[in-house]
């Protein structure tokens, strides 16, 4: 085995226990170091899914929000509808009253023009009887 760099030599026919055992432990020791870095690195993307997380459920809040707003305003352009269709039922009575009175009124008008015209009439022979 080189010592310097801990490494075993292989090439050698002969290993002795020793040698065996200082590669086992240079092995565990590595894999000790390569679990340690990846244990870190496993914390850290823990960590960073947390903070995903985290801002997903801020999101989901925010969602949550927006779309109770959107359902206020839906019922609100609901109510809105139903009053602006009462106004136009409203309107459209008022208007069928409008016809009906002018109607009315031009069906008196023409009775009274011909009793007036009946009226003159009457008179205007009254006039004349009482002139000869």
């Amino acid at each position: 085995m080189d010592k310097r760099k801990g490494v075993v030599d292989v090439r050698k026919d002969h290993l002795t226990k020793k040698d065996l055992k200082s590669f086992k432990e240079e092995i565990v020791h590595q894999f000790h170091l390569i679990s340690e870095g990846l244990i870190d690195q496993i914390k850290l993307l823990a960590e960073r899914h947390s903070g995903i997380i985290q801002r997903l459920e801020h999101i989901d809040k925010e969602n949550k929000l927006l779309a109770e707003g959107y359902t206020g305003i839906i019922e609100r352009l609901d109510h809105i509808e139903k009053e602006n269709k009462l106004l136009t039922e409203g309107q459209l009575g008022i208007i069928q009253r409008i016809d009906r009175m002018e109607k009315e009124n031009e069906r008196q008008h023409l009775e009274t023009r011909a009793l007036v015209k009946i009226s003159f009439s009457e008179v205007d022979k009254r006039v004349c009887d009482l002139e000869s």
